[in-house]
Order: structure tokens, then sequence, then C-alpha cells
């Protein structure tokens, strides 16, 4: 690792070698690219200019000057980087807009396939019909790392044989993505008012009930909630593990050799049942339906919610913890802890399977060969170890140090805030570069967000890697995780605007807040689906797909 120092100290003292990058003596090229040796072999001579489309980058843009990191890896690389900031609310259509007007940018992150709903994955194979992205090459033998992971999921293989996304990987193993789908819960309220772990959804159901009834925060007012998810798209992650495991993601079951909606089966309909009884009872919180994500996780560091469904991941617990710290002056760690899952009606506890990767790169369609081959190159690095630990801890000798046991130490010092947050800030472009090849979900890799290090507790908090860590190795060695038609979901489907995740998610929340029989409601709702043709749309998925087979 310590290339990554020497180089980008000498880069900043303009002590680059006259030398341009890939062309210096074979040791220097090596010692370049220690983690990729087939980078080390290509030609980077000529200048290129690549723009990027990304997620919340808005204060990479809007720096004056290239930061350190992205300075280095332009040099590296003898590019020049152009970022394209879209938001989580408009990057559909931004990119649709940029689509028509072929203004797409050279590698654009996205989510298609790797969605649970039909309209994103349309939009996949519309972008190969429409001709606005390019294939990958065939030959991926000189990008080893990122071959790899693209061969891990062969299911993204288009139709033509042909691959065009780049997966971006969420988890390394896939028993992290059981941490995707949990219930964090205020441990000590359970203390106060004596209960134990729910082993039925029965109890969880009366816990949840006490915390909204019986004051567990001993302040002698009626101000708590039960149980309130993070997402109202994921309701019932957690819990429908253990009522219909096989429900508890509103996608795609195989039953009886055809695939099929899970809220279609007849198991959702005891999923329907749970709910309004958990509804009814206060268990649920009254307006679940209506608060903000944000609002969801102030309740809950704020004595106001006493289970919360959210995932466990180093990640998004430091979001939990920040909020908390800011609000309380007693440990989070020794207040909050994870639930386990009860047993499903077959006495087995399950977990939940998550894709091992989460949305997909494209190449616009506009991008030359040349081109293609530096993006791919630079995707490549990104999943090395160097270039995991230059996005993720800083610059070696100046931000951390390697120590000779193979551990880290951080020579920053970061104050109140957390290490992610000072590098952000100091280098914006790691918000691009850290996740736009990999997530880090990971157990040891010396960069991974589930390892218990002193870094890791500068990044996320001491509480939230190890909550996380806990509950990934609970998952591992007490449940059995989830098996999904991996092949048949990430099948690009249909776009239909009556058939929808979303659509039968809204159905669901009626029946649950209804005053009629809920079970009566939600066959109601189904009827009148398939009265608009859900039984022949599903055919159509299903006839698609055998053929495609």
């Amino acid at each position: 690792m310590r290339h990554i120092a020497r180089y980008a100290l000498l880069f900043l003292a303009a002590l680059i070698p006259v030398l341009a990058p890939g062309c210096g003596a074979p040791e220097e090229s090596a010692a370049r690219f220690p983690g990729s040796p087939t980078l080390a072999e290509k030609d980077f001579s000529q200048h290129l200019d690549i723009s990027v489309g990304y997620w919340e980058i808005d204060e990479m843009i809007k720096a004056p000057e290239a930061d350190a990191v992205q300075a280095y890896l332009e040099e590296l690389f003898n590019v020049t980087f152009h970022p394209v900031s879209v938001t989580w609310s408009n990057y559909k259509e931004r990119y649709q807009i940029l689509m028509a007007t072929d203004a797409l940018p050279d590698v654009f992150a996205t989510v298609t396939i790797s969605s649970s709903d039909n309209n994103d994955s349309a939009t996949f194979s519309d972008m190969i019909e429409r001709g606005v992205i390019r294939p990958l090459p065939d030959d991926l033998s000189s990008y080893p790392l990122l071959k790899e992971v693209i061969e891990s999921v062969p299911e993204i293989r288009y139709a033509d044989g042909k691959y065009y996304a780049i997966p971006r990987l969420s988890f390394l193993d896939p028993i992290l993505g059981a941490t995707d789908a949990a219930m964090l819960v205020r441990r000590d309220w359970m203390d106060a008012l004596g209960l134990d772990d729910p082993q039925s959804f029965e109890e969880f159901a009366e816990m949840t009930a006490a915390f909204a009834h019986r004051d567990p925060d001993g302040n002698g007012v009626d101000d708590t909630a039960g149980y309130n998810v993070n997402s109202i798209y994921a309701l019932g992650k957690w819990v429908i593990l253990g009522i219909a495991p096989d429900c508890n993601i509103y996608s795609w079951v195989e039953r009886d050799g055809r695939y099929v909606p899970s809220w279609t089966t007849e198991e959702f309909e005891d999923v329907v049942a749970a709910y309004r009884t958990l509804y009814q009872s206060g268990g649920l919180d009254p307006n679940f339906y209506s608060k903000a994500p944000s609002t969801v996780l102030e309740d809950f560091a704020s004595d106001r919610l006493g289970a919360l469904e959210y995932k466990t991941s180093p990640a998004s617990l430091a979001e939990l913890e920040e909020k908390w710290n800011a609000l309380n002056d007693k440990p989070f760690e020794e207040c909050v802890d994870v639930l386990p899952i009860f047993p499903a009606p077959d006495g087995a506890r399950y977990s939940n399977y998550s894709m091992v990767f989460w949305s997909e790169s494209f190449l616009s369609s506009s991008v030359s060969d040349e081109k293609a081959d530096r993006i791919l190159s630079l995707f490549e690095y990104l999943l090395s170890d160097e270039g995991q630990m230059l996005c993720h801890f800083g610059i070696e000798g100046e931000d951390y140090e390697l120590l000779e046991d193979g551990s880290t130490e951080c020579l920053l010092d970061v104050g109140e805030g957390s290490l992610n947050a000072y590098l952000n800030k100091k280098y914006p472009s790691t918000l691009l570069f850290s996740s736009l090849a990999a997530w880090s979900g990971a157990w040891d890799s010396g960069w991974g967000d589930f390892e218990e290090t002193e870094l890791n507790f500068l990044r996320y908090g001491e509480g939230s890697v190890r909550l996380g860590r806990k509950s990934a190795l609970w998952y591992r060695n007490n449940t059995t995780q989830l098996t999904r038609p991996v092949d048949f979901l990430l099948y690009p489907k249909e776009a239909t605007d009556q058939f929808s995740t979303y659509e039968a998610l809204d159905a669901f929340i009626n029946c649950i807040i209804g005053s009629g029989n809920p079970v009566v409601m939600w066959n109601a709702a189904l009827d009148k689906m398939y009265e608009n043709g859900l039984d022949e749309y599903i055919d159509r998925q299903n006839e698609a797909y055998r053929e495609k087979s």
C-alpha cells in the first residue's frame, strides 16, 4: 500500500515523472498496480475525458479543483473526470432525458435489474433495444477482479449473450444480505417491562403493544409507539420472515413451476391478517404509512418508538447512532439491540436474502473501445485492496498508516464527527469512488465494513460496528437463509403501471388500516387486479422467461 502514499505525495508536490502514465519501465508500472497486475501491462498514454453519472455528488462538482484522491486517480489513469450528479428522487427521469438528447454520461450508475419493481427492470432491456448503452467486451480477462464479479451473477447476461451491466457489489458473503432485514429494539424498554425476546408473532405483537401502552420510558405520559419501519417499501421485511418467509419482499416466488408475485400467494393472506392485528392492537405505529424515514429514525432515537424495522449494516446503523447521540445521554450500545427473528410456522428461523449486488453501472453507446478499456480499468482498480483502502481510508502516510501486523492506524484528528464525514469533506470525490464499484459489504478483508477495527470505529462508531457484526453473526449461526429464483428475478420484465410493487403495497396498506375483514378486502383487491389482466401479465412474463431459457 505504500505506493499510494509515495505516489500521491509526489503528485501533490508536482514531482510527477516525465514519462506518461502507462509508459514507464515495467517495474514502475508494476509498482503502480500491485493488486492489479494486468493493469500494469496497459498503455494509458492517450489522455481521455470521462464523464461519470452518480447519486448526490454535488460536493465533488462544486469543489474548485480536484482533491488529492481524484487527482491521484486522474494521474494514474491519465484521464480527467467530469462528474454528473443525480438525486435519488430524480435519477430515473434525468437519465431518460439524457438518453433522449444523446447526452448520457460515459458511465453512469442506476437501478434496473436489481430492483424489485418491474418498471425498473424493463428499463434495462429498453436501453439495450434503443441502443443507448454498449455491451461489455466478450473477453474480460484483463480485468480479473471485475470479471469475477460479473461472472458471479451470470443471470445478468442479456438474451443476446452479452453482458451490459456492471453490478455494484453489496455483499461478498451472501449471508451479509440478511442484515438488510433486521429489527432494532429498545432493550432497556424490554428490561423495564420484563419482556423476553418474542418466540412467535403473537409474542411480538404483545411486545410492541406493551411498548405503546405500558409507559416503557417511565415518564408517565402516553407518548410512545410500538413498531415502525424506516421505509414503507420495506414494510414487513423482517416481521414476515416469521409469518410467510417467501413473502418478505414484494417480489416473485416460484409456485408449481410458475413464477408469481409473492403478494398473490395464499400465504400472503396470513401477512395481511397479522398486520391488521398489529395495527388494531396499537403495536404498529398508527401513522406508519405517512411518516418520512428521517422522522421514524428520530422517533426511535428520542424515546418515541420501541422497535424499528431497519438494516444493520454498520453504515445504516451509523446514521441512527448519530441521531441517537445528538438526542441522548444514554449510550447507544447499552440501550439498543438487535432482536432475533422468531420462528416461522414450520419451526425454522429464516433470514433475508438480498442480491449480492444492488444497482449497476452502464457504458454509453458513444463510448469508444479505448475509453471503455479505461473505464473498466478504473473499476478493476477500485475493486482491488489498494483501491478500496484509498477510497475508504484516504492516502496512506497522510491519513492512515499501515502497521507491520497488517492493521491500520488513523493519522487524523476527526474530532466529534466520523472519519467518513471527515474524508468526504477533505476528498469530496470519495462520495463517488468509494462506492462506484462496490458497497464494502465484507467481513475481514482489511477494509470491510463488518470488521471490528479502530478505523471502522472511527468511520461508523464503535456501537454501530459491533452491533452490525453481532447481527450478521447471529444470522449466520442461527438461521436458514432464504433462496430466491435469482435467474427469473434478474430477467427483464414487461413494464406495467397496474401490477407494480407500489400498487400492491398501496392495496396492502389499505387493508391494514381499513375497517372491513382484512383478508376479504385483500382478495377483493386481487380480484380487481385479475380482472384487469394480472394473470395474463404473469403468464407473459413466464412465457418470455421460458423462451429465453
